[in-house]
């Protein structure tokens, strides 16, 4: 009987084994897959929409393939399910909820450090800080953050801030702009300040005045 049974067992294995490699194969549970994987990255959780109705699709000799069609975007209604081998693509449908979500860090950031699209993600947070977070990546990429935050961070509008494009102590251009004209002169940064922001600097007179920073780091006097 022990015999019987050390045989039986490597079968049952391979049966096993060739199951789970055929759902991989099936269009419904490679879409649960990437489903599941994609939770939260775009705000929302999907799930087939219903059954679909079987189609003769040739068998597909290797793993599903699933993804968003093209040029979609949240909330979506379709994915697909393809195989390269066979030379086929599905489309099915999927009901989108609503997450609650926010932008969060994905690394220890620095005090002074410029976000970049890799330092943060859009992931799924407790309901209770909703209120806080922001949700728009775009929003926050390019931005200043004022204090170090380590990575999972939920990122909030006070943490953030336009990138100083004058730093204290830096040369910069004065220009005094007046009605039909604009005159130059060397000057230094008394303060920190981005685009649009007034900063004092002191003319090369020794004279201090208030400006406001222009893109290209220049400060401009406006001259009644």
């Amino acid at each position: 009987m022990n015999r019987h049974k050390l045989l039986w067992l490597p079968g049952s294995l391979l049966l096993a084994a060739a199951v789970l490699a055929a759902e991989t194969r099936l269009p419904e549970k490679a879409a649960e897959v990437f489903l599941q994987s994609q939770k939260g990255d775009d705000g929302y959780a999907y799930r087939l929409a219903a059954p679909r109705q079987k189609a003769a699709m040739p068998n597909c000799p290797q793993d599903l393939q699933a993804g968003w069609p093209a040029g979609s975007s949240a909330p979506r209604s379709q994915l697909e399910v393809s195989c390269a081998a066979a030379g086929w693509t599905l489309r099915l449908p999927v009901a989108a909820s609503e997450l609650p979500v926010a932008v969060v860090t994905t690394r220890l950031v620095r005090s002074g450090e410029v976000l970049q699209a890799a330092d943060i993600r859009l992931a799924a947070i407790n309901r209770n800080q909703t209120s806080q977070g922001l949700r728009d990546v775009q929003l926050v990429i390019g931005r200043m953050v004022t204090a170090t935050l380590p990575a999972g961070t939920v990122l909030q509008g006070g943490q953030l801030r336009l990138p100083y494009v004058v730093k204290m102590n830096q040369p910069v251009r004065l220009q005094a702009k007046g009605d039909g004209f604009v005159i130059g002169s060397d000057a230094t940064a008394l303060g920190n300040a981005g685009v649009g922001e007034r900063v004092n600097v002191r003319a090369g007179n020794g004279k201090v005045v208030s400006g406001i920073v222009e893109a290209d780091g220049s400060v401009s006097v406006f001259v009644p």
